[in-house]
């Protein structure tokens, strides 16, 4: 078969492996939307609650996806190289390491939630609430990473169809739960924030649970080993997990750096007022909104570069990876291009008042370019992962997002920039993390090459 021809295969794997990662990301950033606007509908300063939760709570969520992003790398070398019995071990070590770093990053989050906002910079009068609300949210952490584990061993076999199944049919649940929590009805107390919140972990827990039966029921499971409870089977599965933890290290750390300096972004905007706060917020969702497509596309980058490696033919994860670039940068220059045109009825999906919907619309026309960055440098990521060079492109993501993102978000704001100096960094990071995977993977791809 010819390149010519490999290329509408390929394509279309690509596609397949990243339309139902799209939807599930979606999935939980219209979980988080629907926070917003949810508690958007009680008043600002719940919704500034929210935003300075979030801050501190997407950190940890986000360092939880690093430390498990092993899960999918190596279930997908092992079943590139049509071990079954190997990717199922694999899952049962990520299970372990769910639960380990659940408590562990849920016990910080209890312990230490009030100093650790402070931190980041929130401001004061926001963080006796907003700590009790990180509280709640820190006991459902090991429920999340279970979620998380599974989620990238499907991936990882490329089974992402039944975590989308999953994810979606918790969202309506969430998003009544959350309305009514939230906003007091059905005779419920009205909790504001705190509902959310609370609805969300209630999530977490059917999520936990409809992962597990998504695994359970898995074609061939038996030769994967899924339902294997012996001692033989659980034998060393810590050792594995200590592995899948070693090769997370530095993504967790990078991811969350990267979040710092987005946090940052979002404590500096609680200085600003409320109505920047929650200008600042509507957009940082719609942007979730958008990354779910750079992280669908990232996914199957990183399961067909896993499955190259495991094939034992690295040199196929060059051309692979660089279709999904491809794709990304379509796909979100073209969404990039619809956001510009129609900014005011985007912003106006968000419930709140005619200041807040201003400030978002400035900032949006702003950022809306930026985002084709993002979508190339999380595919970049993804492939570097599989490719066994997750260590330098973590240092890239640190250098782009923590340093030239919180870095310059400060020195703009203090020097009078505003909710512009907000966006600018936002962006500009993005552009710098773009830059420096594709150095980085053109390196790796000049290696690879000649040493097939």
């Amino acid at each position: 078969m010819t390149p010519a021809d490999r290329l509408p295969l390929e394509t279309r794997r690509l596609l397949a492996l990243a339309w139902p990662v799209v939807m599930t990301s979606l999935n939980w950033t219209l979980l988080h939307v629907t926070d917003v606007a949810v508690v958007g509908l009680v008043s600002t300063d719940q919704v500034a609650i929210l935003s300075a939760s979030r801050s501190l709570s997407f950190i940890t969520i986000v360092a939880g996806l690093g430390f498990s992003s092993g899960i999918l790398v190596f279930a997908a070398r092992a079943d590139g190289a049509g071990e079954l019995a190997a990717s199922g071990r694999v899952l049962r070590e990520g299970l372990i390491l769910a639960l380990g770093l659940g408590s562990a990053l849920g016990l910080i989050l209890y312990c230490f939630a009030s100093p650790l906002l402070l931190g980041l910079g929130v401001a004061p009068r926001l963080v006796p609430e907003t700590a009790g609300i990180i509280r709640v949210l820190g006991l459902s952490y090991p429920l999340l990473m279970i979620i998380i584990a599974v989620s990238y061993f499907l991936e990882g076999i490329s089974r992402p169809g039944r975590v989308m199944v999953v994810n979606l049919a918790i969202l309506p649940f969430n998003a009544v739960l959350a309305w009514a929590l939230s906003g007091g009805h059905f005779g419920l107390p009205v909790l504001g924030a705190l509902g959310a919140v609370l609805a969300t972990a209630i999530a977490y827990g059917i999520g936990a649970a409809g992962m597990l039966l998504a695994v359970w029921t898995l074609p061939r499971a038996a030769a994967r080993g899924v339902r294997d409870f012996t001692m033989l089977a659980w034998a060393g599965v810590g050792a594995g997990a200590w592995r899948l933890l070693r090769f997370g290290i530095v993504p967790a750390i990078a991811s969350g750096l990267e979040l710092v300096g987005f946090a940052v972004l979002i404590a500096l905007s609680t200085q600003l007022g409320d109505s920047v706060a929650h200008g600042f917020q509507i957009v940082f969702s719609i942007h979730n909104v958008i990354f779910s497509i750079a992280l669908g596309l990232g996914s199957a980058a990183g399961v067909r570069v896993g499955n190259a490696v495991g094939e034992g033919q690295p040199a196929a994860a060059i051309p692979r990876t660089l279709i999904a670039v491809t794709i990304a940068s379509v796909a979100i220059g073209l969404i990039a291009l619809l956001l510009v045109l129609a900014a005011g009825p985007i912003v106006a999906l968000f419930p709140a008042t005619g200041a807040v919907h201003h400030v978002a619309l400035a900032m949006l026309v702003i950022w809306a370019p930026f985002i084709i960055f993002d979508g190339i440098q999380v595919v970049l990521v993804y492939a570097l992962r599989s490719l066994g060079d997750q260590v330098i492109a973590g240092i890239n993501s640190i250098i782009a997002y923590f340093l030239v993102t919180g870095g310059l978000g400060l020195v703009l704001v203090q020097g009078g920039w505003g909710p512009t100096g907000l966006v600018l960094a936002s962006g500009i990071g993005m552009v710098a993390a773009a830059l420096l995977h594709a150095i980085r993977f053109y390196a790796i791809s000049r290696r690879v090459r000649v040493q097939t």
